[in-house]
């Protein structure tokens, strides 16, 4: 799969390389957008800056399987539909890490525009949500989104821990090497708890709509897969 990415700072890049380093058979493409933008972007301001991204395509690129957006500036999101319209990738995904990045109107707003253009897209609240999705986003969500693990257990404690699919950010395999050798009661409040020290786009600002904020709903997605990987462990003992 041909994966672009276009991240507007150092948490984009750590993302950009987890990816890099965990789907070797993948071809990601990276590119940078600059931050400071304007709150308020004018049709003028949005072309120069699509033009300049496209600038540091690689000579004779062709249109992505998958465009993923890391934005950490709510005006860059103003670029996606001429970015779709321009590189015409297969399918793009927006993760919502931070509800002022991207809050529910103009999460609409671009959600329609995109539809428009015939580009299959998802805006996962947060990135470590993702399940599953139409066309390339699918095989993506297959290796990163919601984070699924297996555990294999010496009596009551947790001997190692295989990850199935990780979170974008790496948080996932940082808990996982974390959670060794901790108690089967403590490992999954554990986990929780070490996915949130661990730096990633979710933020501390509350969703309105779900009443709670990005980086406690990735905790809670870590906990339940330690909890589901723990049960299927004792049962299988």
């Amino acid at each position: 799969m041909d994966l672009l990415v276009i991240k507007q700072g150092w948490y984009g890049e750590r993302i950009a390389r987890h990816l890099r380093e965990r789907a070797p058979s993948w071809r990601v493409e990276v590119l940078s957008l600059r931050k400071g933008l304007p709150r308020i972007l004018e049709d003028d301001d949005i072309a120069a800056l699509v033009a300049e991204l496209a600038r540091e395509l690689p000579p004779g690129a062709g249109s992505p399987d998958l465009l993923l957006f890391l934005a950490e500036e709510a005006s860059a999101c103003l670029l996606l539909p001429e970015l779709a319209e321009k590189l015409e990738p297969g399918a793009l995904i927006c993760p919502v890490d931070d509800y002022r990045v991207v809050p529910r109107g103009l999460e609409r707003q671009l959600s329609a525009e995109l539809s428009e253009l015939g580009v299959p897209h998802v805006f996962p609240r947060p990135f470590c949500s993702l399940t599953g999705g139409p066309a390339s986003i699918g095989e993506f969500s297959r290796a990163f989104g919601m984070p699924e693990v297996a555990v294999e257990l010496d009596g009551d404690r947790i001997a190692r821990v295989t990850v199935k699919r990780g979170a974008p950010c790496g948080s996932t395999h940082y808990m996982a090497m974390k959670i060794l050798g901790a108690s089967l009661e403590e490992a999954p409040r554990l986990a929780g708890l070490y996915v949130q020290t661990y730096p990633c786009l979710a933020s501390h600002v509350e969703d309105p709509l779900i009443g709670e904020d990005m980086i406690h709903v990735s905790a809670s997605l870590a906990k339940a897969a330690v909890e589901r990987a723990i049960r299927r462990a004792l049962a299988r003992a």
